[in-house]
């Protein structure tokens, strides 16, 4: 029987000079990377507001959208939308100026956690059904190396693409690694009524706040790609949720890598806690893999995960 899995994920564009802040232009990386996560064959629960929605329809009506749950969100009516403006504008040099917040956008970080607990409770918090959170834009060269990818011409495997949205689109279509084997791969790999979470060795930010610091696990979790059993998630994303309202309420924001930092250490640390024995960790020590110049083959990658999937399938 195979395992009910879902998927929760948003597309957001253009917010870099907006009061939101974020990366600036990725629309269409988002577009042609969900359109091969669409393929994974299971339900994906898309937040999008309805200019993106406009904007990106036509796209996701080409690629395929019989997989989409499209929900309608406007950031600005985040609950932490007001109280986080107010943060900002009280110390603009460290959360306005600052390159590493100019591309953040904090409504999007903490607004998974309210996310994943909405569609958790839409879909019911049902035994043997897993939930994940995956980033829009996750299939792409940049993190996966290019031997996933069946249907990059192999003329172009070294060489830069045109400008085109033809050949740029071939970028995120890594079929061999987001296909409807994959959800299966993730839940074993989870395991039975467990959560997943990523974390890289290599400490990624320093931002302050109230929070304690330090704990058993050096280095920072991965908001790209986490998540496992509904109902704990469900409970580790309603923690998630009042860490956010705590930080607004003494006068901090943080990235969503360090929130997940701080519930990872948090519950790893006491034998009695009931997550401790339900956390599954992948550790990596770089983003770069293969085909990155600079890439140091003794660092375990990010994308080593996935050359477990492929053992996988050669298994099945």
């Amino acid at each position: 029987m195979k395992p009910d899995v879902s998927f929760v994920t948003c597309i957001y564009d253009d917010l870099s000079t907006t009061a939101f802040a974020g990366r600036h232009n990725r629309g269409t990386h988002y577009v042609f990377s969900l359109a091969q996560i669409h393929e994974m064959g299971v339900p994906i629960y898309c937040f999008i507001d309805k200019i993106n929605m406009y904007r990106y329809f036509p796209a996701f009506l080409h690629f395929g959208l019989e997989n989409f749950t499209f929900i309608n969100y406007n950031l600005g009516d985040s609950p932490y939308f007001d109280r986080i403006q107010t943060v900002k504008e009280s110390k603009p040099e460290l959360y306005i100026d600052a390159i590493s917040w100019s591309s953040r956008c904090v409504e999007i970080m903490w607004g998974k956690f309210d996310w994943l607990v909405h569609v958790a409770e839409k879909i019911g918090l049902q035994e043997d059904r897993y939930l994940y959170w995956i980033d829009g834009g996750l299939s792409h060269e940049g993190v996966i190396p290019r031997k996933y990818n069946s249907k990059r011409p192999r003329s172009d495997m070294s060489d830069s693409f045109n400008n085109s949205s033809h050949e740029y689109s071939y970028q995120f279509a890594n079929d061999l690694i987001f296909n409807k084997d994959f959800p299966d791969f993730l839940v074993e790999t989870t395991g039975e009524g467990n959560l997943l979470h990523f974390m890289c060795s290599n400490p990624q930010h320093s931002d302050q706040s109230h929070l304690p610091r330090g704990g058993s696990h050096v280095g920072t979790g991965v908001g790209g790609l986490f998540g496992g059993d509904i109902t704990l998630l469900h409970q580790w994303a309603t923690e998630g949720m009042q860490i956010c309202d705590s930080l607004l309420e003494h006068g901090f924001i943080i990235k969503e890598e360090d929130i997940l930092t701080h519930l990872i250490n948090k519950h790893s640390k006491d034998d009695s806690d009931p997550f401790k024995d339900h956390l599954t960790m992948y550790w990596f020590d770089t983003w770069y893999h293969e085909d990155w110049n600079v890439y140091n083959p003794k660092q375990k990658s990010f994308a080593a995960f996935f050359e477990g999937f492929t053992e996988y399938r050669k298994n099945k």
